[in-house]
């Protein structure tokens, strides 16, 4: 492969970090769209193709970020041997957790009885919805 090709996947092919994160969050982001069908269609009665197209678009606006991030580690790399991704690694674990806070948003939305534990309180002030 060239080199001005290959310089661009190395910050995921040549670190493990970036790779198990890159799978977590594929992962994860298909659980969510999962959820948010199954709860938007089975639960609630009011699946919008629109607010899954939305929910997509933003899926895809994340992931497009995460090129962003490769594209500019590998500058990175490629003129500083730094031996980690610093933008790649820190953005996907982000979007991870993101992932995993909608994951348990939409589980707890079918589950009402969760919203008076410690846990979803945390969940609620980190996201600035707290009582």
């Amino acid at each position: 492969m060239p080199e001005y090709i290959d310089v661009f996947l190395s910050p995921v092919r040549d670190n493990p970090v970036a790779q198990t994160l890159t799978v977590a969050l594929l992962f994860l982001t298909a659980l969510d769209i999962l959820f948010g069908v199954v709860n938007a269609a089975r639960f609630q009665q009011n699946f919008s193709s629109h607010e899954l197209r939305q929910g997509l678009l933003r899926k895809l606006e994340n992931f497009g970020m995460l090129v962003l991030a490769d594209v500019i580690d590998a500058i990175l790399l490629s003129g500083f041997d730094l031996g980690f991704q610093p933008i790649y690694v820190g953005l996907a674990g982000a979007f991870c957790l993101m992932e995993i806070g909608s994951v348990i948003e939409l589980w707890a939305e079918v589950h009402p009885e969760c919203a008076g534990t410690g846990i979803w309180k945390i969940l609620n002030n980190v996201k600035g919805n707290g009582e």
